[in-house]
């Protein structure tokens, strides 16, 4: 499978072709970026996926988040990325999934702490404006609107615990 992934940095090629069979559970994988290959092993987790270098043995848990547009946020030790997988060829504007009718629904990517709310029900926002900071893993991760809207709903306050999958904001 190849696909593009459009990074802060730019737009990456990646191919990912299974190495040994691969389950459900687990397999090996060789992972190509922008021609450079990779040997890894990596498993589902309740957040997202565990990756070993098959190499070296380091390995790296990776919270993955979907949201619409294709966009995905993925949550690293040290760093958080969104990310776009096959970018141009999703149709954007009336068509395209940021773009859809009704509610969009914030949630908490995993379990952490609010450190801020930057919005409050009335204001209107638009797509990637912040609108919550989160804390886990000792990180701070500010999450974004998807697109335009309306803020209809803030049901967390700063200082607040939340577990993965809680609603913080809903957008109209």
């Amino acid at each position: 499978m190849t696909f593009e992934l459009t990074l802060p940095s730019g737009t990456k090629t990646v191919s990912v072709e299974p190495v040994n069979a691969a389950g459900a559970d687990s397999g090996e994988f060789r992972v190509v970026i922008d021609g450079v290959a990779y040997e890894i092993s990596a498993r589902p987790t309740d957040l997202g996926l565990s990756i070993v270098h098959r190499n070296d043995q380091r390995s790296v848990d990776v919270a993955v988040t979907e949201r619409t547009g294709g966009e995905y946020l993925l949550q690293l030790a040290r760093a958080t990325l969104a990310v776009v997988v096959d970018g141009r060829r999703r149709t954007r504007g009336a068509a395209g999934d940021a773009a859809a009718k009704g509610a969009q629904r914030l949630q908490a990517p995993m379990p952490g702490r609010v450190v801020r709310v930057l919005v409050k029900p009335g204001d209107a926002v638009t797509a990637r404006q912040g609108l919550v900071v989160v804390e886990a893993m000792k990180m701070e991760n500010e999450l974004a609107a998807a697109r335009d809207g309306q803020v209809k709903e803030v049901s967390v306050t700063e200082g607040q615990l939340v577990e993965a999958g809680r609603l913080l904001v809903v957008i109209d």
